[in-house]
C-alpha cells in the first residue's frame, strides 16, 4: 500500500466524478423520493473518502500510459532530475501545503472572531422567547442548552457555535408562529449536527482547494443540509402548518432583501440565503411534496449504495502510471535517450539505470 503522484491524480479524478455524478442525481427529485435526503448525504461521503484515501493497494493493477501521455507521465520522475534536485512536484507540494495552511488558519481566526462577536449579543430572556423555546424543546427528540441572542448586526436568523451554541436573531418583532418555526429550524440543525458537518467539509475544501469539484460539493452539501432540516421539521406537519413554515421563510427572505448585502459565514447555518433563489424554490417544492415522511424504496436504496461501493472498488483496481520509478536513493546527473522506447539515467557514481517504456 503506497501513495504516489499518480494514485493522488486518480483520487482527484474519481472523487470529482463521484461528486458530480451524485450532484446531478440529487437534482432529480426522483432520487430524493426513492433514497431519502439522508442517504443522499451519505453518498456524498463516498467522494470525500475516495479523495482522502489515495492509496495503491496490493490488488491495484498498473496500466502504463502510451504515446504522448507516456511522456507527460515520465516528466514528474525524470524531467526535473536533469537540471535540479528540486522537482516540479516538490514545488507544487509546497504550494499546496502553504495555501491549505493559510486557508485553514484564516477560517479558524474568522470562526474565533465570529464566536467572540456572537457571545457579545444580547441574550433574549423575554417571556415570549422562553415560552416559544420551551415549546420547541417539547417537540424535539433531545434537550439541548442553546442561547437565543439578538442583535442589529444579524441580517438573517442563523445558528452558530459547536460548543457554545447560539441561535442568532435580527432585532425584530416576531409573532409566536414565526419565532417558533425559526427556533425549531435552527434547533433541528443543532440536533442533526449540521454545523459540524459544514465546518468539516469546509476544512476539507481548504485542504483540496485546487479541485474545482470541491466547490460544487460544498455548495450542494449546504443545500442538502437545509433540505434535510426542512423535511425533518415538517415531517409530521399538516398542510396548514407547512404553509406557515414556508411563509416564515418568505418573510425572513423579504426582510433580508431590505438590508445591505453581507457575505454568509460558512461556519454558521442560516435559515435563508438571498443569493440563490433557485435553491429556496427547490426547498419549497420538496416541503410541499411531503418528501419528509414518504416511505423510501429499500431495494432501490440498497442497489444504489451497492453501485457506489462497486465504483469505489473499481477506482482502486487500477492506476495509470509508468511501470518505472526514479531511484530515490541515487543522485542523478544526466539523462540520455537511447534507441527505441528506452532511456538511460547517469548517476554520480558512474553507474547507469536503463528504463524501457
Amino acid at each position: 500500500m503506497q501513495i504516489t503522484f499518480f494514485s493522488l491524480f486518480m483520487s482527484v479524478i474519481w472523487s470529482s466524478a463521484l461528486a458530480v455524478f451524485n450532484y446531478f442525481c440529487r437534482k432529480k427529485h426522483f432520487f430524493i423520493r426513492q433514497l431519502g435526503i439522508t442517504n443522499i448525504l451519505f453518498l456524498y461521503l463516498f467522494s470525500v473518502i475516495r479523495m482522502i484515501v489515495p492509496y495503491e493497494f496490493s490488488f491495484t493493477q498498473v496500466i502504463p500510459p502510451q504515446g504522448v501521455l507516456s511522456d507527460i507521465c515520465r516528466d514528474p520522475y525524470i524531467g526535473q532530475a536533469r537540471t535540479s534536485r528540486i522537482s516540479l512536484l516538490a514545488v507544487l507540494a509546497v504550494v499546496w501545503a502553504v495555501v491549505s495552511s493559510v486557508l485553514i488558519l484564516r477560517f479558524v481566526f474568522q470562526y474565533m472572531k465570529a464566536m467572540r462577536e456572537y457571545s457579545s449579543y444580547r441574550v433574549r430572556e423575554d417571556e415570549q422567547c422562553k415560552r416559544v423555546y420551551n415549546r420547541v424543546m417539547n417537540v424535539s427528540r433531545t434537550q439541548m442548552n442553546i442561547a437565543v441572542r439578538s442583535s442589529a448586526h444579524v441580517k438573517i436568523p442563523m445558528g452558530a457555535g459547536i460548543f457554545r451554541k447560539s441561535i442568532l436573531l435580527p432585532e425584530e418583532t416576531y409573532s409566536d408562529s414565526e419565532l417558533y418555526y425559526i427556533l425549531r429550524h435552527e434547533y433541528t440543525h443543532f440536533q442533526n449536527r449540521d454545523l459540524a458537518v459544514k465546518i468539516l467539509i469546509h476544512i476539507y475544501g481548504c485542504v483540496f482547494w485546487w479541485n474545482p469539484a470541491i466547490y460544487l460539493l460544498k455548495r450542494d452539501l449546504a443545500q442538502v443540509l437545509e433540505i434535510k432540516c426542512d423535511l425533518d421539521v415538517t415531517a409530521r406537519m399538516g398542510n396548514r402548518h407547512k404553509a406557515e413554515y414556508l411563509s416564515t421563510i418568505v418573510a425572513m427572505l423579504r426582510n433580508a432583501g431590505t438590508r445591505r448585502k453581507e457575505k454568509a459565514f460558512y461556519g454558521a447555518t442560516a435559515l435563508v440565503s438571498k443569493d440563490y433563489e433557485s435553491e429556496i424554490i427547490e426547498r419549497f417544492k420538496l416541503v410541499s411534496a411531503s418528501y419528509g415522511h414518504k416511505r423510501k424504496n429499500a431495494l432501490f436504496t440498497g442497489s444504489w449504495f451497492l453501485v457506489f461501493a462497486m465504483l469505489i472498488f473499481l477506482s482502486y483496481s487500477f492506476v495509470i502510471r509508468p511501470d518505472y520509478e526514479l531511484p530515490l536513493d541515487e543522485s542523478v546527473v544526466g539523462q540520455e535517450q537511447t534507441a527505441g522506447n528506452s532511456y538511460s539515467i547517469e548517476c554520480v557514481d558512474g553507474t547507469y539505470y536503463v528504463h524501457f517504456r
